[in-house]
């Protein structure tokens, strides 16, 4: 356990340097960190169902420049804890949920000593002392995100089963029923979000059959991606099918996003 939990810190240490030293890598998504997460702890189809409906939470928790949660490590934690737990994955919305907020705190106070850091690298130019500078913005600025994912989330992974346990026996149902149900509606907002910037009039119909098809036919998402596949083969041929070139103004403006 006490290794699993290292490997599981190192991730969401991983994930802490995406787009801060490594460039954006898209490590940093919960559907990514949760699959590696599911892949440590042997249990890969549970890490990626977890990391796919913390996914919709995110986009519902979207940050705006500075404000905003990262729900990043409360959602390795939630799923490490749900793997090695055995409970269900509406549970690791319920852990999820509140650690992010929990874990502003700690991001806070953290973010309050780089803004010290931020003052050193002034006073070290200004004696024109560049070496100390170059150190302090290049190691120590991304050691504190190192120290703040890995502590967080080694902590809660290493011994949070037994107080989480502790916790699930002592809160009422209803709460967590209602924790369960907040998030989920984030996470219908979130999916409502990401819907707004590819649906238009002209695709809207293909959205509809889809949901009627996965509502009542009994079909899994495979099948269903496999049929829209051969559908979208099937109107690609018909339309250009005939080998003759198309020319620019017979092609259809695109939509408008509404």
């Amino acid at each position: 356990m006490l290794l699993q939990s290292i490997i599981i810190g190192l991730i969401a240490v991983f994930m802490q340097l995406d787009s801060r030293v490594l460039g954006r890598l898209n490590f940093e998504r919960p559907l990514i960190t949760c699959t590696l997460v599911g892949l440590v702890m042997g249990d890969l189809e549970t890490g990626l169902l977890i990391g796919a409906q913390l996914e919709m939470v995110t986009l519902g928790m979207m940050s705006i420049g500075a404000s905003g949660f990262d729900m990043n490590k409360g959602a390795i934690v939630g799923c490490a804890i749900v793997i090695r737990s055995g409970v269900d994955i509406e549970t690791a919305l319920a852990i999820a949920v509140p650690l992010t907020v929990l874990d502003r705190f700690v991001v806070t106070f953290f973010d309050v000593v780089r803004l010290n850091l931020t003052h050193m690298i002034d006073r070290a130019v200004e004696a024109s002392n560049y070496k100390k500078a170059k150190f302090v913005d290049i190691v120590l600025g991304p050691l504190t995100y190192c120290i703040n994912a890995f502590a967080v989330v080694f902590i809660a992974v290493y011994f949070g089963e037994g107080l989480i346990n502790q916790i699930l026996e002592v809160v009422p149902e209803f709460i967590m029923t209602g924790v369960s149900l907040g998030a989920n509606i984030i996470s219908f907002y979130g999916f409502a979000l990401l819907l707004s910037t590819m649906i238009s009039k002209k695709n809207c119909v293909f959205f509809l059959i889809g949901f009627v098809i996965s509502a009542y036919s009994g079909l899994g998402l495979t099948a269903i991606a496999v049929i829209g596949i051969v559908l979208a083969l099937l109107f690609y041929q018909l339309r250009y099918g005939n080998g003759q070139a198309v020319t620019v103004g017979a092609v259809d403006e695109l939509d408008e996003l509404d």
